[in-house]
């Protein structure tokens, strides 16, 4: 085959992925999405240590959802100004839940000795269909949920400041 046609079969499959991927995102994909003012998704996750943690029975107290990762540079920056707020908070009625993305138990347990994560529950997503529903991509990625149940505001990228974390919880809480 000559250069020139297989350009033009490049530039055609280019062209062809191009529509396709608009028709699908057009038609086909979830338009469901986490939205300010709006409820947010109900979910159950498993507790490291044990139990289970129902976002839904959490109503009446705001809640701040911190998905991260412990292969995440700027995850674990945060994580200690997270477990501080979560001791800051834990008379106020606002509740932090640390969702781990795609993890085993194992490496969150010893991420949690090694940064001496004491007051910060940690949850589990080993499948990730939390993460979906909540559509994470880059982490960290925190969602600040009114006691309503009612998204307040959704932070993408870190690390958070302290500063930035209280502010937040300050504002969420009951």
């Amino acid at each position: 085959m000559g250069t020139r046609k297989i350009t033009r079969l490049v530039v055609l499959a280019v062209i062809v992925l191009a529509v396709g991927w608009t028709f699908y995102t057009a038609y086909f994909k979830d338009k469901t999405t986490v939205q300010v003012g709006k409820t947010v998704p109900d979910f159950v996750a498993q507790q490291v240590g044990g139990g289970k943690v129902q976002l839904s029975q959490l109503k009446g107290k705001a809640v701040v959802l911190n998905f991260w990762g412990t292969y995440c540079p700027p995850c674990r920056e945060e994580m200690a100004d997270l477990n501080k707020a979560s001791k800051e908070f834990a008379n106020k009625d606002v509740i932090i839940l640390a969702i781990n993305v795609g993890e085993s138990e194992i490496p969150v347990q010893s991420f949690a000795r090694q940064y001496k994560l004491d007051a910060l529950p940690l949850l589990m997503d080993p499948s990730r269909d939390i993460t979906r529903k909540y559509q994470i991509g880059e982490m960290p990625s925190t969602f600040f949920v009114k006691a309503d149940g009612t998204l307040y505001k959704h932070i993408v990228g870190g690390p958070m400041s302290y500063k930035t974390i209280q502010d937040n919880m300050q504002q969420i809480a009951p």
